[in-house]
């Protein structure tokens, strides 16, 4: 698929940020599967290791046309996009909104249905990160 590799050390690179920023959360000898940091670094690190498979995964270098795979198509420069102004989002308004704005965006962008169905899903799912997250795992939301 046109740009996998690129998106994989994307988020080989996020997924490392974000396992560094967990293993902040909680000094390391009081660190356990249950305390405030043992989730983000188990999704971390299952992140970081699926990415690299992905990377160095074998798979071919040209579309069926014979033309060398192009990694800069509209679809993932529109999403590199709507993540750097979700994470700008998230630091200038509220985490909750500036995920429901990238879900709105990209299910309407994706689908390209109409905008109540792409609002309705965004805000189930939006609701559904918060009450897994924070309740069930306890996960400290930005």
């Amino acid at each position: 698929m046109k740009g996998e590799r690129l998106f994989s050390y994307i988020m080989a690179a996020a997924s490392l940020l974000f396992l560094i920023g967990s293993l902040l959360i909680v000094p390391f000898d009081e660190l356990t599967a249950s305390s405030s940091g043992g989730y983000p670094i188990f999704i971390s690190v299952l992140c970081l290791g699926l990415s690299m498979a992905i990377a160095v995964g074998k798979r071919p270098r040209a579309d069926e046309a014979g033309e060398p795979e192009s990694v800069f198509d509209s679809v993932i420069i529109a999403f590199m996009i709507m993540l750097v102004l979700y994470v700008v989002g998230i630091l200038y308004i509220h985490y909750v909104a500036a995920t429901l704005l990238f879900l709105f965006a990209g299910v309407f962008y994706l689908k390209r249905d109409n905008w109540r169905r792409a609002a309705l899903i965004s805000y189930i799912s939006t609701f559904m990160i918060l009450l897994i997250f924070k309740y069930a795992f306890s996960v400290i939301m930005p």
